[in-house]
Parts: structure tokens; sequence; C-alpha cells
């Protein structure tokens, strides 16, 4: 007896050792294969340098279909491990909605909406039940007074919701702390938007300059002007364009003039970073609003071409058609009755990367499918700047070379496969590092004293299509970058974009979150409906024959011991 009460009580201060020992010192251990719950260094950065008190209210919360309720758990598990981290960080799960009438609800979704927040609707399966519910997949981050809107749910072209949650799980991380970044991080950096070329209008990229004025200055910039001005100098517009962390020249449909290109040489020469997304084509669907429904797309020439040709890169005018394509939504009936159907269309090219390489890039990895309309493509030539090929079309591409016909009579034909023989083409390409000035030992349209022949550290993304960045408006109102609204499908033309903003801006170690890989397994609902009954008996009846069987044996056993 006494060796008994004496094991007991070493059990006793063995548990309490290890109790005070777990509660004096506190350690998470990630057990998942891949990583999941293991913070990044650059998360780790961000909420070291945001010291404050963060709130975050998740709408996830009440009734929500399996998928979401998947979502709403890794949203959970991974601000605990922000948290953990953080110890001013705070969270609550809400159902914005929760116990309103129907005038209450709809006050709330329009309040909602103002602040970026978007309903989605989902089915919950009961049996052979479904029922639609309205569900809020965000979070609003609040930090030192400032707020924002996080996304949860990813948008995926052509995915089914559980295809569309596994991939937002996998960038839960990178958007809580993409929000975070938002909130908390002063705006240093600056960037030009021309606005002297015809580029598009500003309504026509207003998603993507609301994008950028969520982590950087942005502003317009004129070079053409000083052509016509003689109150201000060439030079002096040079100089403040290098104040300028990065030129962003969207669809320029007007020739540059020598001055233009020279500022804009000079400016890469002394650093600079630029993206032009250019159109090497004139082609419009408007062009195809005639009783013919036929347009003819003609090359077009900003005469930039020895300018490109110097920095190692050079535009195509043949139009690229390609068998891995977006739709072209056409409208059917008139007035309220107007519907859109969906054609296939080989000129609507998308892509995600670049199929002839093995290698990921860190612009483009995790993104959706980028859409390309009536695009050009785009050579790589020998010069000793490395070159990167962002995204290219598929290796089903045909090259349609100019002048040509476009037809709509060309949707009720099935794309004949043996045309679509060329290989993959370049359509978007980053260049970086010397770059070799396009003026060297060539007249300069002006002199300036910081003249330089050869760059020493600069960068170029040349996108073979203008329309990339462009967004729908629909009755005035901008919609988002990359979603078309005639056949309701999201691609990842924004994720490009802001990826390769944050890359040129130094600002990748927020871009390298997107690199986890994870894979969530989810329940196939049909097949555990069909197999109910046998999986009723192996997690209900197996577990009580097993008992059973176990007292019958414990049973017999003290019969034999004491018989």
């Amino acid at each position: 007896m006494g060796r008994y009460v004496k094991n007991i009580a070493l059990l006793l201060i063995v548990l309490i050792a290890v109790n005070w020992i777990s509660s004096a010192v506190f350690e998470r251990f990630d057990m998942t294969s891949d990583g999941r719950y293991t913070l990044s260094d650059q998360s780790l950065e961000l909420l070291e340098n945001a010291p404050l008190p963060i709130i975050v209210d998740v709408f996830l919360a009440g009734d929500l279909p399996a998928e979401f309720r998947k979502l709403q758990q890794e949203t959970q598990q991974t601000l605990e491990e922000l948290a953990a981290v953080h110890p001013n960080l705070k969270f609550n799960f809400i159902n914005p909605v929760e116990g309103l009438d129907d005038n209450e609800r709809a006050q709330v979704v329009e309040q909602l909406g103002k602040n970026g927040v978007k309903p989605a609707m989902a089915t919950i399966m009961d049996n052979v039940k479904r029922t639609n519910v309205v569900v809020f997949p965000y979070a609003i981050i609040l930090y030192d007074g400032a707020r924002t809107a996080v996304p949860l749910l990813k948008s995926v072209a052509r995915a089914s919701t559980e295809e569309r949650v596994n991939s937002s799980i996998q960038q839960l991380e990178y958007q809580l702390m993409d929000g975070l970044r938002k909130v908390s991080q002063p705006k240093n950096k600056k960037i030009a938007i021309m606005r002297d070329s015809g580029e598009l209008s500003n309504i026509k990229i207003a998603d993507f300059l609301a994008s950028i004025q969520e982590y950087y200055k942005a502003a317009p910039f004129g070079v053409e002007f000083v052509t016509r001005n003689d109150s201000i100098s060439p030079v002096e517009v040079l100089e403040e364009l290098k104040k300028y962390d990065l030129v962003i020249e969207p669809k320029p449909t007007i020739a540059f003039s020598e001055t233009k290109k020279y500022i804009l040489d000079q400016y890469l020469m002394n650093g600079g970073k630029m993206i032009m997304a250019v159109d090497p084509i004139v082609m419009e669907n408007d062009s195809l609003s005639n009783e013919q429904a036929i347009a003819y797309p003609i090359p077009r020439d900003l005469e930039i071409d020895e300018m490109l040709f110097r920095y190692g890169l050079r535009l195509n005018s043949g139009l690229i058609k390609d068998l891995n394509f977006g739709p072209i939504a056409l409208a059917a009936g008139q007035g309220r009755n107007t519907q859109y159907q969906a054609f296939p269309w080989p000129y609507y090219p998308i892509s995600k990367g670049n199929p002839l390489s093995d290698k990921e890039n860190t612009i483009t990895k995790n993104i959706e499918d980028v859409k390309f309309e009536y695009t050009g493509s785009i050579d790589t030539l020998k010069t000793p700047n490395p070159k990167t090929v962002l995204l290219a079309s598929s290796q089903n591409t045909q090259i349609v070379t100019l002048p040509a016909v476009v037809s709509l009579a060309e949707i009720e034909q099935q794309p004949d496969r043996s045309e679509f023989t060329a290989s993959s083409q370049p359509l978007a390409v980053l260049t970086e590092g010397a770059l070799t000035s396009a003026y060297k030992n060539r007249v300069k349209p002006f002199d300036t004293p910081s003249h330089k022949d050869q760059s020493a550290e600069s960068a170029l993304l040349l996108i073979a299509d203008g329309d990339v960045m462009k967004n729908q408006v629909d009755r005035g109102q901008p919609q988002d970058l990359g979603y078309d609204r005639k056949t309701g499908v999201f691609y990842g033309n924004k994720e490009f974009m802001m990826n390769s903003v944050n890359y040129l801006l130094d600002d990748s170690g927020i871009i390298d979150l997107r690199n986890k890989d994870i894979k969530i397994p989810f329940l196939n609902t049909q097949k555990a409906y069909d197999e109910r009954f046998k999986w009723q008996m192996i997690n209900i009846v197996l577990p009580l024959v097993v008992l059973g069987i176990f007292g019958l044996l414990f049973t017999l056993s003290r019969k034999r011991r004491y018989t």
C-alpha cells in the first residue's frame, strides 16, 4: 500500500513539474510535411515592424458549407500562429448578418460593400437537399486607425468552390500579411504613369491604379509636352523623372518622339525601372461592330523598335492565335433582355507562365491565367543582360501575318489544330541588369551632362499587349482588373501586374509568401453520401463490437483466474 501511495505522489510531482515547465517555456511545433503553420521570415519581419495593436475581424462564422468551414479553420490556425508571435494581435470571427431582418441585412451588405467586402454565394448540402447561403469570405485588418479589407477566397477561373478554397488556403499567410503591410507600412516609393502618347484613359486602368495606390504613391507624368513648351527644358523633365522609382507605360498609341525616347533611355541608364505594355497591333473589338463583323488588324509603329533592340528585345506584329484561349462574349437580345453567350476565340490567348521553362518565377508562381487580347509577341536577342520570359503562349500557337482578316464568323468554326504548329511565343519578358543605351554612339536630341552609355542596375518589363492592365467598364463604373463581366470569369491579370510592380520595386519578399505549396484534402460529399451506411457501420458499430469482444475476453479471464 505504501509503495502504491509513493508512486501516486511521484506521478503528481512529475505532472506538476511538466505543467510548470510548459507554462514557463512556450514553443510551437509544426508537424505538417509542407510547413503549413511555419511563418516565413517576411511575415516575422512585418510583425516586428508593426508594434501597435492589430485587430482582425474575420467574417467567417455561423452555418457554413464544408469547404468554407475548412477555410475558416485554416484562417484561425494562421491567425493563431501570428498571434503567438505578436502579443498585441487579436482576432474575432463574426457573422455580420446574424439575427438581422431583411432590411437590416441589406443595409449591412451595402455598408460592407463600401468597405470592399463583397458577398459570395455558397451551397450547403444536407443529404439531397441544397440550401444557398450568403458568405463573406473577408477579413478586416485595423492598425493605428487605418483599415483594409482582405479577401480570403481567391478568384480562380473555371474552378470549383473546393479548388478555389484550396488555392485560397495556400495564399492565407500572403493575404493577411499583405493586408497588414498596406495599413502599417509607409508609402515611400513613387510611380510615374505616362499620359502623353495616347495611353489608356484613367477609367480603363482605374482598378490597377487603385491597387497601386494601396502600396505606393502614383502620379501622372508627361514628356512629350516639352516639344511644344519653351518654358521647361528636356533636361529638367529628365531630372524630375529620375525622382520616380518606376515608370509605367499603359498602352501608348502615338509614336514616341526622339526626345521622349531619349528621356526614357536615360532614365533606365540611371537605374530606373519600367513597365511597357505595348500593342504592336491595331485591333479592338469595336472594329468588329459592322454589318460584316469583319476587322482588318494592322501593325502599330511606335518607333521604339531600335530602342528595344539595344535592350535585347524585339516586338513582333504577328497576331497570336492559341488553342489555350479565353472565350469572347457576344450579346443576344436587346435592352433588359440582353444576354451574353460565350464562344471560343483563339485571339484571346491565356497564359500563367512559360511552358518551355521548368523554373517557376516569383512573379508568376501561383497566379491564375492571364488573359491577352489580340496580342503580338516578343523576340529575345543575344545581349549580355539576362532576360526572363514571364508569360508565353502554349505550344499550340499560330502566328497570323498582317495584314489579315478577323471575322466573327470564326466562332462557328472548330479551330484546325494543323494550323497551330508554331512553338510557344513570349508575351511578357523581363530584362534586368546592365542595359546599353539606345543612344550610344548616336546623335542625341538634346545635350545632358549626365548622359550614360551603360546602366548599372535597371529593369524593363515588356508586355506585348496593353490590354493586360485594362479593366472593363460597366455603366461608367470600372470593374476589377481581370474580371470579364460578360462571362463571369476572373483572370489573373491583376495578380500578374501587381506582382510585377512589387518585384521591380524590391518588394519581392512579400511575394515569396506565394511560394508555399499546400495541398488540402477535401471530402468527396457525393461519395460520402453514397457510402454513408458503410462508414456508419465502421465508425459506430465496429467500435462497439470490438469493445464487446474485449469485455467478454476480460470477463472470461477473470473467471479463469479465480476458479
